[in-house]
């Protein structure tokens, strides 16, 4: 038996399953060649060896094979096109995560088309809706206030979508996420390594899933350290300089304490103004850690200590994982990814008091 005839004969065999199941990649280890080579059989397109075609062909009508919605899509009527939904780009972190992605998509010949969200739910459904209907090839949603259960009904579309930075427990073999709750217990153990007990923590918005994972994470490490948490250590702003600056001023009118946590590097830094505006020194006086690893974070002075976040390497997994979707595959689901320490000089080390 031929090997191409083998390995039919082998699919065949799990005929069980439904035609819907199979996958461009079976036809293509059925008849011997590459799932391209496929592919271009069943567009039409030139340059295969008619010997070849010939039995991919009839591989396909032994397997009865139908390529799924998505994998015909991207066959017969593609528009080459992938809608990516952003809440803003003026701070640059959407900005890395879409370059990540474009890099991608264009090296699978794909182009995007952006949506920016305002901020509520209205708004991001709409932005949504007219994708599906303008029929792109898929969505990279990186917003994250539709409910869960209006956008599980957008499935009706038939169109792949992949969430960045959310988890839907129905959808989450095409969540893209960083482990968040470790990020934030890292940033909080540095502190505490460094010995620092009163840590206060500016969060961003709570109604976001990643800003709760992070605050869940400081909250963790301190308990894990033996302290409590204390509220007035914590305080919501909305990932914005203004906010950030305005969360030290609360912090420190409120309460005494050596460290700060920053949901991410931009309320840091404005934190960090707002400290010196008050004449305390960083850090000497405060120390402080932010979240995300923006560029300028390596410039401002003192530097910022900060949590890397790996915007370019998510927003590749998206679209790569989009792709292999639009090409028929089942891909696996996409492992945490994670963020790492990156030290700088806005942390100093508290020397234990001794007695005297």
């Amino acid at each position: 038996m031929k090997p191409q005839q083998h390995n039919t004969a082998m699919l065949m065999g799990r005929k069980t399953m439904s035609n819907s199941e199979l996958t461009i990649q079976d036809v293509a280890k059925a008849a011997g060649v590459s799932a391209a080579t496929v592919s271009r059989v069943m567009t039409g397109s030139a340059g295969v060896n008619i010997k070849k075609a010939e039995r991919v062909r009839e591989v396909i009508q032994q397997l009865n094979y139908r390529p799924n919605p998505f994998a015909r899509n991207l066959l017969q009527k593609s528009s080459r096109t992938i809608g990516v939904l952003v809440p803003q780009l003026e701070d640059g972190f959407y900005g890395k995560i879409i370059t990540g992605i474009e890099h991608e998509l264009s090296q699978a010949g794909f182009q995007i088309q952006i949506s920016i969200i305002h901020g509520t739910v209205e708004q991001e459904a709409k932005a949504l809706t007219n994708f599906l209907e303008r029929q792109v090839d898929g969505v990279v949603l990186i917003t994250d206030l539709l409910p869960e259960q209006m956008l599980l009904n957008f499935q009706k579309y038939q169109t792949p979508i992949v969430l960045l930075n959310r988890l839907i427990p129905e959808f989450a073999q095409h969540c893209i996420r960083l482990d968040n709750v470790e990020g934030g217990a890292t940033a909080t153990k540095y502190l505490l390594q460094k010995g620092h007990r009163r840590i206060a923590h500016i969060t961003g918005l709570l109604e976001r899933a990643g800003s709760r994972e992070r605050l869940n994470g400081y909250v963790q490490a301190l308990q894990e350290a033996g302290i409590a948490r204390d509220d007035h250590l914590i305080v919501e702003c909305d990932f914005s300089e203004e906010g950030g600056y305005a969360a030290m001023q609360r912090l420190l009118a409120r309460t005494q304490f050596t460290a700060v946590f920053a949901g991410n590097d931009t309320m840091a830094v404005s934190a960090m103004q707002a400290a010196r505006d008050a004449h305390l020194r960083i850090p000497e006086d405060i120390s402080i850690i932010g979240f995300d690893d923006r560029s300028f974070s390596r410039y401002i002075t003192p530097s910022l200590t900060t949590m890397h976040y790996p915007m370019l390497k998510m927003g590749a997994a998206a679209a790569q994982h989009l792709i292999a979707v639009l090409r028929g595959e089942n891909p696996k689901p996409v492992p945490l990814f994670h963020a790492s320490l990156i030290e700088r000089q806005s942390v100093r080390q508290i020397e234990p008091k001794t007695k005297k």
